[in-house]
């Protein structure tokens, strides 16, 4: 049988309204445009839909079979063009995040309950895989959104700023280093030195190892660690001292006898993009949430700073 969807929408259409009149003004059609088409449906099934009664048309027993079949058919249209429109419009569907080198994710309830306060249907999910490599993941589309460091240049990849941190040197607070306001490059001569995993042909190195390598400084052992919580921890310990940034590690410090030393101006302040290479409702939207997630942390940072210089001064 050669039934089109306009069939279904047409007996739908004349079961509800009563009329081929009605019918018709409410599918926008004239009356002869929808009698043919009914014709046109009465032929192709072989029987007679609807019995003419008058002016008034009533369903045939083959008629309301086919009615049933209509309305399942045209309800389940219906709820896929809703969800199409809502996935389109930025109210459902599911967003794949990564952060490149950190495995700490401390940042992102905040995000998530701002965004799910008003898109309750996305779901976020985190690809802890990508964490080496996420413009790889982004490229492959297992990715939706990539915060990195690193811009690979790509035509089809879409950059936009969102912070900018600063490195810090952690350390337990016995250490022998503690006592110095600034860590030079130099200090990390044969010292215990954790820091994180980086895959060295992403073209991608850490600068202060960059520095490291270029001072010619010799730790005494290199610890490479995937994970953020076990590189704090090991430093809790004191099995060594680590670098990391100021807003990664803050949440850290508390419940740990830690203290954080500052590296030589010459390391500049590090920007942080959101990588992507489509820009649909969902995305815009999160990273709508994510700009100002961090440009509140900025301003509370920027406050904490102007209460310490407060401090001083008023010791002074």
């Amino acid at each position: 049988m050669n039934i089109a969807l306009h069939h279904f929408r047409l007996v739908d259409t004349i079961y509800k309204e009563g009329t081929l009149t009605k019918a018709a003004e409410s599918l926008h059609l004239t009356q002869s445009a929808l009698s043919h088409q009914l014709k046109e449906l009465e032929s192709e099934l072989g029987v007679e839909v609807f019995h003419r009664q008058g002016r008034r048309l009533h369903l045939s027993e083959q008629g309301d079979r086919f009615l049933q079949s209509a309305k399942k058919i045209l309800a389940e249209i219906k709820s896929m063009e809703e969800d199409i429109n809502n996935f389109k419009n930025g109210q459902t569907g599911k967003l794949n995040i990564s952060m490149q080198c950190y495995t700490a994710y401390h940042w992102l309830p905040g995000i998530i309950k701002e965004y799910k306060s008003r898109w309750p249907d996305i779901n976020i999910h985190i690809v802890s895989d990508a964490t080496r490599r996420p413009l790889e993941y982004l490229l492959r589309g297992e990715l939706d959104m990539g915060i990195v460091r690193t811009q690979m240049v790509n035509t089809r990849i879409q950059y936009e700023k969102i912070f900018e941190d600063q490195l810090q040197v952690i350390m337990h607070a016995d250490h022998p280093l503690a006592s110095k306001r600034v860590i030079e490059i130099a200090d990390f001569q044969d010292q215990e030195l954790i820091l994180a995993s980086y895959d060295p042909s992403y073209q991608d190195t850490p600068i202060v190892e960059a520095l490291i390598q270029a001072q010619q400084v010799k730790p005494r052992n290199l610890h490479r660690v995937h994970y953020t919580d076990a590189t704090v921890e090991m430093v809790n310990a004191g099995l060594g001292i680590t670098v990391m940034a100021d807003w990664i590690i803050k949440p850290y410090l508390k419940g740990r006898n830690l203290v954080t030393r500052a590296l030589p101006s010459i390391i500049a302040k590090r920007a942080w993009y959101a990588a992507t290479m489509q820009q649909t409702p969902a995305i815009v939207n999160f990273l709508t949430c994510l700009k100002h997630y961090f440009a509140e942390n900025e301003m509370l940072q920027e406050e904490e700073i102007k209460a310490v210089l407060g401090e001083a001064v008023s010791l002074a």
